[in-house]
């Protein structure tokens, strides 16, 4: 351990010191997924390692050979069981490179340093056979990024200062490293650890591994890819030792959907999470891993995969790495899942979406709600066309409407609000949109604005409630006449949407819109949520169900998923059935306050993960979708929960019977309201010519003649379903 307790007491200006690794935790960047070949992406070579002759091998552990960052690589050479380390020599671009390379048993590890940018060659060598060696290309990239998300947001500002880290040392916002130590007090609470001896509040812990230590947390704070990081690690200040680390990773992802301009502040409050570090745990946060920072599923990746490769350098390979968040944090562990295999090992979603592609239809609807006459379009009607609860499609509109306004400059978060986009004084500003975000992917039109893929050409909203009953034929056609759409700058306009073919196709070549494939079908998923559709809160329940439909559709299967729903943290407990108003007397339902509010689901859900992690990395078969499924424990199957605790094991279902949707009824949304399938991954639909023996209802030829003006190019054929396909994993922008 002597490497890696360099690495740890060095001083904040070398904390990329040197690290072991253990051989046995090498689940993390284990994908070896075949890249993108379509036009439109660079593709990377598909190996993670390469063996030139069976004596000798030579791979990278803490990231791809081709997405090296910051000068610097930790390898492992591979050899027979009687070489020592003191047998292999190490050469970089042709020059003998000084590599402290440790380890037993034919694996050695060690940081190869003074990479240049660009290319470089790893050779390792046998000192007794010069003709036994392996080779390895890996290409350095700066710790600044990018690496392959494509060109850095601008114009970006800096956010050092109110992080603590003081003034930013270039234009990437970089800032010096930082080290401290704080420790759990008795009283609960996390505080700096003095210099002398150790506090006499000092609590201890114990950990899954059954080690009971001293509970004093080493903080790392820094800069990567123009991100704020803390990682945060149970350590002994004294001797920089790691016994309490259970050599797990958790990265905690934040919520939101977000367009800014800037670098995103946090603190290292953020990063002492009890539940993970008592448990022994390691845990990572960053400003880019929060969703509400720039929603780029991309450049959280490649922000991921930089990170990663540092805290491996530092601390060691864990043994696996998971995922931990929830709402836009859900959706980035779905999303980096599948675009980029290898990073996170295991997903625990919570108040998920499937991805962050949003429509428009509620503020939308909004609009058209303030028009009409309010005593003909109950709350009753407006459920019919909206699938949500009262309240749920206005909460949509607040949240997320300006993340679709070029001119909201609240959403842009500059503090030099000048930069901002306006149409008239200033119209090569900053656009305060989501495609602004993903310009790198959607490209951009000949005004240089960011593509936009939202389309609602040939949607019928509210058919469901039409062909029930709901709904009559007049009311269908009032909402579809003068629904609408936005314009490019986010203003409400009578023409509907139609997205950019552009745009839309690069959505899905992306995987920014959640296919289910990629690497989602080798990760145990775990998914869980506290029941709030009942509130008029956005994260309803029905978002599961899609995202399941999906892994099925992509994969044949969903057994790698898992469901579970708890009671609402306050409030009541019930919901209405899709589509319906409030059920009558559902204030009767609702428990007490102060009863017992069910089981802490994010305590259940990673002592369930570590348990099915643990098993998945025991097993040396290859990674498949049967072995994840094979070591499933017996808590990973779908539940809910009541309000006193109690667990019923029932297969989750959208529209079933059963216990748990009697409790949690399931509600819908718009779309699936204007008849698409449970995917809901249809931007762009197909369109077909109207044909009224499908409806339920009886049009009038005069109706039939408004549909006719409503629906020129006809309407959504949802019978074709085949949407535009996910391209490959790690593309390049």
């Amino acid at each position: 351990m002597t490497a890696v307790r360099r690495g740890l007491t060095a001083k904040s200006s070398d904390v990329r010191g040197n690290a072991v690794t253990d051989r046995s935790t090498q689940l993390s960047f284990a994908s070896s997924a075949v890249l993108c070949s379509a036009a439109g992406f660079m593709c990377a070579a598909p190996a993670f390692s390469r063996e030139d002759e069976a004596t000798l091998t030579l791979k990278t552990l803490s990231s791809r050979p081709e997405f090296v960052s910051g000068g610097d690589t930790l390898i492992e050479v591979g050899a027979g069981p009687a070489t020592t380390a003191a047998d292999v020599r190490i050469e970089l671009n042709g020059k003998p490179a000084v590599v402290d390379l440790s380890g037993v048993g034919g694996r050695f590890s060690g940081k190869v340093r003074e990479l240049h940018l660009g290319k470089n060659t790893i050779t390792a060598t046998l000192a007794s056979s010069k003709h036994t060696q392996a080779k390895l290309v890996v290409h350095n990239y700066p710790i600044t990024g990018p690496m392959l998300s494509g060109r850095h947001l601008t114009p970006y500002e800096c956010r050092t200062v109110e992080s603590g880290l003081g003034p930013p040392l270039d234009g990437n916002c970089s800032a010096h490293s930082k080290l401290e130590y704080v420790y759990r007090s008795t009283d609960g609470t996390f505080k700096p650890l003095p210099s002398g001896a150790r506090p006499v509040d000092l609590a201890s812990t114990t950990t899954h591994d059954g080690h009971v230590i001293g509970y004093i947390v080493r903080v790392e704070s820094g800069t990567i890819n123009r991100t704020i990081y803390r990682m945060a690690v149970i350590a002994d200040p004294a001797t920089g030792d790691l016994t309490g680390w259970n050599r797990k990773l958790v990265v905690s992802f934040g919520g939101g959907a977000g367009t800014q301009y800037n670098q995103g502040t946090n603190q290292v409050a953020d990063v002492l999470n009890d539940l993970y570090l008592s448990r022994g745990f390691a845990h990572l946060v960053a400003t880019e891993l929060v969703n509400q920072l720039h929603s780029n599923a991309i450049l959280q990746g490649e922000t991921l995969m930089m990170l990663k490769e540092h805290f491996i350098e530092n601390y060691g390979v864990p043994k696996w790495t998971v995922g931990s968040g929830g709402s836009g944090g859900a959706i980035q562990q779905l999303l980096i899942a599948q675009i980029f295999p290898g990073l996170l090992d295991g997903l625990q979603p919570s108040q998920s979406f499937p991805d962050a592609s949003l429509h428009t239809e509620c503020g939308l609807f909004q609009n058209l709600w303030r028009k009409v006459d309010g005593a003909v379009w109950t709350d009753a009607k407006k459920a019919a066309v909206e699938g949500f609860t009262q309240g749920t499609c206005a909460a949509w509109e607040r949240t997320f409407a300006p993340v679709l306004t070029a001119t909201h400059v609240k959403g842009c978060a500059l503090n030099d609000t000048s930069q901002v986009y306006d149409p008239i004084k200033n119209p090569n500003g900053a656009r305060c949109t989501l495609q602004e975000m993903r310009a790198n992917v959607y490209g951009r039109d000949a005004k240089g604005f960011a593509r936009k893929p939202q389309d609602n050409i040939g949607w019928q909203y509210g058919l469901v409630g039409l062909n029930s009953g709901a709904l009559t034929v007049d009311e269908f056609l009032e909402v579809n006449e003068n629904v609408g759409g936005n314009d490019l700058d986010g203003n409400f306009v009578d023409q509907r949407n139609a997205g950019d073919p552009i745009a839309l196709r690069a959505l899905h070549a992306s995987g920014l819109m959640n296919s289910g494939g990629g690497g989602l079908a080798t990760v145990p998923i775990l998914h869980w949520r506290t029941y709030v559709d009942s509130a008029g809160d956005i994260h309803d329940r029905e978002r599961d169900f899609t995202i399941r439909a999906r892994l099925e559709r992509a994969n044949g299967r969903s057994d790698n998923q898992v469901i579970w729903t708890g009671p609402p943290r306050r409030g009541p407990a019930t919901g209405s059935p899709k589509g319906a108003a409030p059920a009558e007397g559902a204030a009767a339902k609702q428990p007490s306050e102060g009863l017992a509010r069910g089981p802490n689901l994010a305590v259940l859900s990673i002592d369930t993960m570590s348990q099915w992690l643990d098993a998945i990395v025991a097993d040396p078969a290859p990674l498949t979708t049967d072995k994840v499924v094979r070591h499933k424990p017996a808590a990973a199957v779908d539940a809910c929960f009541t309000i006193h605790g109690e667990r019923i094991d029932e297969v989750a279902t959208f529209d079933g019977a059963g216990q748990c949707n009697s409790l949690y009824p399931v509600h819908s949304e718009p779309r699936l309201m204007a008849g698409a399938p449970l995917t809901n991954d249809i931007v762009k639909c197909h369109l077909k010519d109207i044909d009224y023996s499908e409806y339920q209802v009886t049009f009038s030829d005069a109706q039939k003649q408004r549909m006719a003006a409503i629906f020129p190019t006809g309407v959504c054929d949802f019978s074709k379903t085949d949407q535009l396909p996910f391209k490959g994993t790690y593309p390049r922008y």
